[in-house]
């Protein structure tokens, strides 16, 4: 189904709020169409922009503001911030094992990150993101189960790093991601109406 066609699916069936977003690992070469931010930014902001306005963006990681997310993408990072930040919530050994344990890409592995509506897409993407509510996110949560043969999914919860870190996790389990918004996603991502976060992989 190509995306135009899946994005009215899913807008007009489960009466989504924003548009879902189709994101894209890149080792090589960049799409055309895409806009580079003029400041660096957050994962959560530029998932809000894409969404919001509709405007395909291309991130690298010298455009990439938050290191907690460069830390999860495979990015150079500054190790000492990650840290610091996770103090903020857990206690330093919990933290620590948090950092140890936290779904990572490979270092260096890829040069950027493409975000596009999911109307826009051409091609597969890795990962598709979506802000829902708990309904929405039960009903496409069902139908995922129901063709898998599975009986349940585990909710991920991290202390930061909700968006960026379920949609790592998504590509590297290849099964769907639902998490709960951290503080970056509610203040960042704008998500401060109660909304709930779906990562779907392309194995899904």
């Amino acid at each position: 189904m190509e995306g135009k066609n899946l994005s009215e699916l899913l807008l007009r069936t489960l009466r989504l709020y924003h548009e879902p977003v189709a994101v894209y690992f890149l080792e090589d070469t960049y799409p055309e169409g895409l806009v580079r931010p003029r400041n660096r930014l957050s994962i959560c902001q530029i998932v809000a922009h894409v969404r919001e306005v509709g405007e395909g963006v291309l991130l690298t990681p010298e455009g990439l503001h938050c290191q907690t997310a460069a830390f999860v993408c495979g990015f150079p990072f500054r190790e000492e911030r990650v840290k610091k930040t996770l103090y903020k919530f857990l206690k330093p050994e919990a933290a620590e094992q948090l950092y140890a344990e936290r779904p990572r890409l490979p270092g260096g592995k890829f040069r950027a990150l493409a975000f596009r509506p999911l109307e826009q897409i051409e091609e597969a993407p890795e990962v598709v993101l979506l802000v829902v509510d708990a309904l929405q996110a039960a009903h496409l949560l069902d139908f995922y189960l129901l063709g898998s043969g599975i009986s349940e999914l585990p909710l991920t919860h991290y202390p930061n790093a909700a968006v960026c870190g379920s949609m790592v996790k998504a590509y590297l389990s290849g099964k769907p991601v639902l998490s709960l918004p951290c503080p970056g996603a509610f203040s960042s991502g704008k998500m401060d109406r109660g909304e709930i976060f779906l990562a779907f992989p392309r194995a899904a």
